[in-house]
Parts: structure tokens; sequence; C-alpha cells
């Protein structure tokens, strides 16, 4: 009789997926006028992810995690004081 191999999966966390929007810096290297200038507004980006971690500095998503391994593929890190909003998502 063949044995049969058996695998054990580590348990792994399981995270919350989030949809963060938060205001982004940029640079514009066009040249423009003095008031086109003065109407310049922020840049708001949606960015999804795993939650791996929130702290007192912001959140750090990741957008892949491994099931068998201890690592995160991707990490991302969005300072608090951009966030315009946290939103859980469904999955």
């Amino acid at each position: 009789m063949k044995k049969r191999k058996v695998i054990i999966k580590k348990k792994t966390k399981n995270y919350r997926v989030v949809c963060i929007t938060w205001g982004d810096a940029f640079i514009d290297t066009e040249d423009f006028t003095l008031e086109d200038a003065i109407k310049t507004q922020p840049v708001y980006r949606k960015t999804v992810g795993f939650l791996i971690h929130k702290n007192k500095h912001g959140y750090v998503l990741a957008t892949d995690i491994y099931p068998e391994l201890p690592e995160i593929s991707a990490k991302m890190f969005i300072p608090l004081g951009i966030v315009i909003k946290v939103k859980v998502l469904k999955i």
C-alpha cells in the first residue's frame, strides 16, 4: 500500500482588504503661469491592498500574501496625515 504524503499548511492570519483614499504630493516640470500655479489642487488617489499594520504614523499595505511563507510582497506605507478615508472591502 502506498503512503500518501500529507501536506500541512500553516494557518495564516486573515488580513482585511482596504481601500485608502489619500492626498499625494506631486511635481510638474512644465512651464505655467503664476495664475495656474495658484490654482493647483492636491492629487487624490485610491489604493487597495491587504492591511498589514496600522500605527500612529500610518498604514502598511501589501499586494500579496504568501500562505506558506512569512513574507509579503510590495509593501506600501501611507502616512496617517495624508489619509482622507479608509474603507474595509468585503471579498
